[in-house]
Parts: C-alpha cells; sequence; structure tokens
C-alpha cells in the first residue's frame, strides 16, 4: 500500500489520498489488504468500536476510485461525521473524465437510483428508487478527442452514484466498463477515471478544508 497517502492527521480523524486499486474494507469476495488494515496497523486502538471490518471508516470509496477518504480514530468523531454525511454537512466534490459532452456547461441530474435488475453489480435509474442528486460542471471538452472533464458534487452519497447518474447522461466515467465505457489505453485496468479531489466540513469549531490532485493517467489522457 505504498500509493496510500496521509494527507491530514490529528486525534480525531485521519484523512487519506486513496489509490485506484485498493479496497476501502474487506469484502465477502476478497481477503485482500485493504485500507482499513493500513488504518488498524496506525492505530489499533480503533478496533475497540465500530462495525466490525469497518471499524473508523466513514464513508467508502469503490476500488476503482481514487481520492480522500476520512476514517474516525474517535467513536464520538465516528457519529460525528457519520450524521454530518447523512445531514449533508460535509461537502464532497470530484473531478472526472467522460465520454462525450454534457448538454449544459452547468447543472444538476437528480434521478432516484437502486441495484439494477439486469445486473446487481450495478445502480441504475429506477422509479421508486431513493433520491440521488449530482451537481455538474463542465471544466473542459475535447472535440478532437470526444472527453469532458467535469467536476462534481455530491448532495446525496448513494453506491456508484456518479458513475450510475453519468451511464444516465450517456456520458460514461473513462474506462468503467461496468457502467457503459470502453477501455482506455491511458487508464490503468484496475481504475477509472474518477477522483475525489476536495473536502469541507466544520469539527468542533473548526473549518477544514483539504484538495488533492487526480491521478497522472487524467493528464496523460488529454495530452494524447
Amino acid at each position: 500500500m505504498n500509493n496510500l497517502k496521509v494527507v491530514h492527521e490529528n486525534e480525531n480523524f485521519i484523512i487519506f489520498n486513496k489509490p485506484n486499486g485498493l479496497l476501502t474494507h474487506p469484502t465477502n469476495t476478497s481477503n485482500e489488504n485493504t485500507l482499513r488494515d493500513f488504518l488498524i496497523k496506525r492505530h489499533p486502538k480503533v478496533l475497540n468500536w465500530g462495525e466490525s471490518g469497518r471499524e473508523g471508516i466513514v464513508h467508502r470509496l469503490d476500488r476503482v476510485t481514487s481520492g480522500l477518504l476520512i476514517c474516525a480514530l474517535q467513536e464520538n468523531t465516528f457519529e460525528s461525521l457519520k450524521n454530518k454525511f447523512k445531514s449533508r454537512d460535509i461537502q464532497k466534490n470530484y473531478v472526472a473524465l467522460i465520454n462525450g459532452e454534457l448538454p449544459f456547461e452547468t447543472g444538476l441530474i437528480n434521478v432516484p437510483l437502486g441495484r439494477s435488475k439486469q445486473n446487481r453489480s450495478k445502480r441504475s435509474v429506477v422509479k421508486n428508487g431513493r433520491e440521488s442528486i449530482t451537481k455538474y460542471e463542465v471544466i473542459d471538452y475535447s472535440n478532437e478527442l470526444n472527453i469532458s472533464k467535469i467536476k462534481l458534487e455530491l448532495i446525496t452519497g448513494r453506491n456508484h452514484q456518479i458513475r450510475a447518474h453519468m451511464e444516465y447522461m450517456k456520458t460514461p466515467v473513462l474506462n468503467d466498463e461496468l457502467y457503459g465505457s470502453l477501455q482506455h489505453g491511458e487508464i490503468p485496468e484496475n481504475a477509472i477515471a474518477l477522483h475525489s479531489s476536495f473536502l469541507n466540513f466544520e469539527f468542533e469549531g473548526k473549518d477544514f478544508e483539504f484538495y488533492v490532485e487526480p491521478p497522472d493517467f487524467f493528464n496523460q489522457v488529454l495530452d494524447v
């Protein structure tokens, strides 16, 4: 896990920059090392509380997604941060490369998501799904490559929300084969062009703001 970086650490929480390819926590189908294992090695006391297998994990990123991720180091911090996510008091922004072009420079995607009936590994737009809201802003568009670079803000935080919303818009995230994209030669097999780049939240009267650049392959794709 040499590519896992600590962005910030204090007595209450730790912020990681998770690389593509690393699981956030163990799953039923894998026993490989995860970010949670690194957390426990660094802070064994988190084993004293929390959900088994997910101790300290406040939220998660998909294996193929990179970027900022918060873990709690105290039980009361864990509960506080979980509540902040639930009440939408933590701002989470992503940057992505997508196939094609969105209809407007800025927009709001508000369509409900649920588990896909065709593929249980996916989320898709379903009539009685959970409310799912994503804001987007186009940063750049390459007519030559037919690729857009966009910023996204999660208003809600459903599993695979951005990936499913981009598929719904017929502009899937680059290299995200599960959601309709073709493989891209500049992007590693265990990665998609989706990166959690920005977090902002208030904790115990202090404002915290973090930003990390996306992986190098973002620029390599656009420089081709």
